[in-house]
């Protein structure tokens, strides 16, 4: 049991460092727009092509870590994004930005994401929820702490000196974390394709991929441009960037909340619940008119915003075939870098067509109410089956 939680500690480590280089954009967004001209849709855009590159290479690499010893994928994780990191440090065009970022994501953060969370999912087999948001609270970890330290390098240093010297760490750490993993013991049994009430897990696996989708817009929003907008609201660089990192600190918490909430109450209904309020607050960032105000938001957002993505990396394994665990969070992942990409690109563009955040944002909502919709689909088809059990339990 202490070899399961010294596994957890690494692919939580690895998981921090992995999200942190995608959260990176946020703090080089202006810096990048201010030396070379570039609108700010057009630097955001970097994000969106990472985490499309991060999904279709967490398919990837979540089918090879099924099969082969995941220290082997994780490895490639290791080096991909510190050399991608090092290169970024000679960046001209945006052609490079674009190229150096989907290869980090592609090949690099794709190989961390899905393998480690299915790894630590089944060295804590008896908890999946437990091992999902601990691992997913280190990913919010790095995403708000990795920035936070790129931003400070950028002010004492320059955008240029960051860069490099976050490739630099990265390699230096990451290399001896995957050294250390090992696969999980897994329990033989017969691969299944459909669930107790007959519906087939692909269906399920579906609708989940859309809601993931949906929900991600709404989260992307903010994540990326919560930055800029507490910079437009007069926050100083640092306070500025201090609300990603009170964000992301906030989620730690939500996501180990929320995973024992779920394997507790269910993965689905802590999923709805925590979509519901991802929502609401999302569409309330543009309104803040303080930087207090604008704290609290980014407090209470981590905290459901959390919840969600512990929450659907639970349903993807509660609903994966056996033997299959990685292939499915990588393919339901895929779905919600998407919706990531769409978040942070909208946001920027519709910047830049009103000069403000507030459609921005409003649209991110207008997401997450569809979301909500489809995840009701999903509980009508799911509620039936837990409702036999239930009898079936009592009459026993």
């Amino acid at each position: 049991m202490k070899y399961a939680w010294l596994m957890v500690a690494v692919c939580t480590a690895m998981v921090a460092m992995a999200f942190g280089v995608i959260g990176t954009v946020a703090v080089f967004l202006e810096p990048l727009a201010a030396e070379f001209g570039w609108p700010r849709a057009d630097v955001s855009a970097a994000y969106s092509v990472a985490t499309v590159g991060t999904g279709l290479g967490g398919i990837a690499m979540g089918y090879f870590a099924d099969r082969v010893p995941v220290r082997r994928v994780a490895l490639l994780g290791a080096l991909v994004p510190g050399i991608g990191l090092v290169l970024l440090s000679a960046l001209q065009t945006t052609r490079e930005l674009y190229v150096l970022y989907a290869l980090m994501g592609l090949a690099g953060v794709g190989a961390i994401m899905a393998p480690l969370n299915s790894l630590a999912s089944l060295w804590l087999a008896r908890n999946p929820g437990l091992a999902i948001g601990i691992v997913s609270a280190g990913g919010a970890a790095g995403q708000g702490l990795v920035p936070y330290f790129a931003r400070y390098v950028i002010v004492t240093e320059g955008w240029r000196q960051a860069y490099l010297t976050l490739g630099f760490l990265f390699v230096g750490v990451m290399l001896p974390l995957a050294l250390l993993l090992r696969d999980a013991p897994r329990a033989v049994s017969a691969a299944s394709t459909r669930d107790s009430n007959g519906k087939s897990r692909v269906k399920l696996l579906a609708l989940l991929s859309v809601a993931a989708a949906l929900c991600c817009i709404c989260m992307g929003t903010p994540l990326v441009h919560v930055v800029t907008l507490g910079s437009d609201r007069g926050l100083a660089g640092r306070d500025a960037a201090g609300l990603l990192a009170v964000l992301m600190i906030a989620g730690m918490a939500g996501r180990v909340v929320f995973g024992r909430i779920a394997d507790r109450a269910g993965s689905l209904q802590t999923y709805i619940t925590a979509s519901a309020g991802q929502t609401a607050l999302a569409f309330l960032f543009p309104y803040a008119t303080s930087g207090a105000q604008l704290y609290v938001l980014s407090a209470l957002f981590g905290l459901v915003f959390s919840g969600v993505m512990t929450s659907f990396l639970t349903c993807a394994r509660e609903y994966a075939p056996a033997g299959r665990t990685g292939l499915s969070l990588g393919v339901v992942m895929l779905f919600g870098w998407l919706g990531m990409a769409v978040g942070a690109w909208q946001g920027g563009l519709f910047y830049d067509l009103c000069g403000d955040y507030f459609v921005s944002f409003a649209n991110a909502s207008l997401a997450g109410v569809l979301n909500l919709l489809v995840l009701t689909m999903l509980y009508r088809l799911i509620a039936p089956a837990a409702q036999r059990y239930a009898a079936r339990s009592a009459g026993a």
